[in-house]
């Protein structure tokens, strides 16, 4: 007994066992329902539950990895102990495409087109790709950097266009696909970049989906974690001092 409290001892040595291994494992709720279920003592809950996540919020601070995770880093793994939802599977295509990319006309000399890519045209240079449309401004392929230097390489005296010089068989996608999806399919088709076109009319363009937009729908993420919002008195201040 403790200050006249009667506190059976066993219930400290109880408390501490659950707390080390609740911050250690970082599995708290675990180990409260663990020991309550040693005891099968009511009183001991709620100093199970204040001491464990007392002791788990510790951890979590001064400790990086878990005891189940520290053998696999060192190791040089890292297990992500965040429970989230993957940005990629929350986020369609249509919110991070590029709706006017620039395009170009079936008939344009290649030679214009590295033309304007040496001189850093800034309506080319956006990307390193470029979808290519035909006289009726639909789809008909697309041609990238690599194939304006390998054509010019391979052919510098011919007058290629760049239908001729780039690829008619387009991999795309939908603005109502996922972005885990398109990514899964950038990944096995071996590129850096997806069309955007209607899934009725698949010649129809709509937009330009580029490694870049994929990275900075992962950044506006962790934006939207990171920046806090005005609480309701701040906002209440703010509105009071503009009046």
């Amino acid at each position: 007994m403790l200050f006249g409290l009667h506190l059976d001892p066993a219930a400290y040595a109880l408390v501490a066992m659950a707390a080390v291994f609740a911050a250690a494992s970082r599995a708290t709720f675990a180990f409260i329902i663990f020991a309550f279920e040693i005891t099968r003592n009511y009183e001991s809950v709620l100093p199970l539950m204040l001491v464990c996540v007392i002791a788990n919020l510790l951890a979590v601070h001064l400790m990086k990895h878990s005891i189940m995770t520290e053998k696999l880093a060192r190791r040089g793994l890292r297990v992500h102990q965040d429970y989230e939802v993957d940005v990629f599977h929350q986020v369609a295509v249509g919110e991070v495409m590029n709706p006017v990319p620039p395009t170009l006309p079936h008939d344009m000399p290649l030679a214009e087109l590295a033309r304007r890519i040496a001189a850093h045209d800034p309506a080319i240079s956006v990307h390193l790709a470029w979808p290519i449309l035909d006289a009726d401004g639909r789809l008909a392929g697309i041609i990238t950097r690599g194939d304006v230097v390998g054509c010019l390489e391979q052919n510098p005296e011919e007058n290629l266009t760049v239908l001729a010089a780039g690829n008619k068989r387009v991999v795309t996608t939908h603005t109502d696909e996922m972005l885990h999806d398109a990514v899964t399919r950038m990944l096995s088709h071996d590129i850096g970049r997806l069309l955007v076109v209607d899934r009725q009319d698949p010649k129809k363009l709509l937009g330009y989906l580029g490694r870049g937009a994929i990275l900075k729908s992962r950044l506006k993420r962790l934006d939207e974690e990171r920046v806090r919002e005005k609480g309701w008195l701040r906002r209440t201040e703010k509105s009071g001092k503009s009046n």
